[in-house]
């Protein structure tokens, strides 16, 4: 708005200066008027005081006359050099005046000095004018300025305060900006990472919890079990007792397995996906869950994709961790199948896995996804997993920047599915 205002004075003065160059000749002729009628007073000796004369003429003309020398009039930085030459001819000279105005000069007949006219009038208000015009415009840039600038500092200053609760450990704060804010995308990318971190915050305590609540189970357990199988006098007992802490022991092997594989999810690299056979990773995961599931002896069936794309855009070491939590979850709490599909929708990769188990309540289904959860009677504690396979198919689906849910299955149990 500033270089707005001063291309604007500018403009005017330009304006001026070209009006005057254009009306240059009417001016001097003008003024010629003016010139004859103050040489007459000055060189009429009739007249004895001329001067006074040229007083009353002032005032009613509004004029200044003056009479200098020559080579001061030669000497006038402010006139050009074509005036100069005009001026010596003893034609008519002029140039602008300070404050406004013309100045006009001609030499005197037979003599070395110079009659200098200046029209003031109007003209002496024109810098008056200037300064108005500049005020103006400055007042009302500055007024927008302000309109413009309280906001932004209203917001900043909700913004810093946000970060200062934030850098003090209240991570339940949220920066308080309207939605026409300019800074209200940095108030929604602290707010999105101020939730994120709260999350992750919670994350860790609950983590920390259900861990040492897990291992206290299978440890009280095993102690149990120990406890019982040193006071026993029979060798059977016993051997039962040391098949009681195998399973223990394997509880806790895949619980500390479980915790290792989220623990790298969530200090995994930067997500660096590439193309690998879709085959390769059903067939993989499908043959891991099979041979798991193949001592609990249950009739269940995994039926692979009929159809699928030839290449997933992935991760194929997490990808396949993640297809197998799910497909050995469908497998303990299925009756007789579970169907894998493999498709793109919208340009997105699709895995689902079907099952036809008891399903998963809606108001249950995104809690699963949180570690160390689990639903009570069919899909509960005594159906095997410690609580993880879940909450490491979503953390892998994240990673792979999409999203995992679960919903209602065709088969009439529940569908597990991760888009990306």
């Amino acid at each position: 708005m500033l270089p707005a205002t001063l291309a604007f004075v500018f403009f005017m003065y330009v304006t001026d200066q070209v009006m005057a160059q254009m009306n240059s000749e009417q001016q001097r002729q003008r003024a010629g008027v003016a010139f004859d009628r103050a040489e007459r007073v000055i060189t009429d000796r009739r007249v004895p005081d001329w001067q006074g004369r040229l007083k009353e003429i002032e005032k009613t003309f509004r004029v200044e006359h003056q009479l200098v020398p020559l080579a001061r009039a030669e000497d006038d930085v402010f006139m050009s050099g074509s005036e100069k030459e005009r001026l010596m001819s003893g034609d008519i000279a002029f140039r602008d005046r300070p404050g406004g105005g013309w100045v006009y000069e001609r030499r005197m007949k037979d003599s070395d000095q110079v009659l200098r006219i200046e029209w003031v009038g109007a003209y002496q208000y024109q810098l008056i004018y200037y300064s108005i015009i500049i005020a103006l415009m400055t007042l009302a840039m500055c007024a927008i300025l302000w309109r413009w600038m309280w906001p932004v500092w209203r917001d900043l200053q909700s913004l810093s305060a946000a970060t200062s609760s934030v850098g003090d450990g209240d991570f339940g704060v949220r920066a308080r900006i309207g939605k026409e804010s300019m800074l209200q995308p940095i108030a929604a990318a602290f707010n999105v990472m101020a939730g994120r971190v709260q999350a992750l915050l919670q994350s860790h305590r609950d983590l920390e919890q259900g861990v040492a609540h897990e291992l206290r189970t299978p440890l009280a357990q095993l102690k149990f079990d120990l406890e019982l199988a040193r006071g026993s006098g029979e060798p059977a007992e016993r051997e039962r007792r040391f098949e009681a802490m195998s399973r223990d022991v394997a509880d806790l092997e895949e619980l500390v397995d479980e915790l290792l594989v989220l623990a790298n999810l969530r200090h995994a690299p930067p997500y660096a996906p590439r193309e690998v056979p879709t085959a390769s990773i059903v067939e993989e995961a499908v043959r891991r869950v099979t041979g798991e599931m193949r001592g609990a002896e249950r009739p269940v069936v995994i039926e692979p994709p009929r159809e699928m794309p030839p290449t997933l855009s992935c991760d194929p070491k997490y990808l396949t961790r993640a297809l197998v939590n799910i497909l050995r979850n469908a497998m303990r709490y299925a009756r007789n199948r579970v169907v894998l599909t493999v498709a793109r929708e919208e340009g997105r990769s699709v895995l689902s896995v079907d099952d036809d188990g008891p399903g998963v309540p809606p108001g249950e289904r995104q809690r699963l996804f949180e570690p160390f959860t689990r639903l009570e009677g069919s899909r509960g504690r005594d159906s095997g997993g410690v609580g993880l396979g879940l909450a490491i198919v979503k953390s892998v689906a994240e990673w792979h920047r999409g999203e995992a849910r679960i919903s209602d299955s065709p088969l009439g149990g529940a569908r597990v599915s991760i888009r990306w």
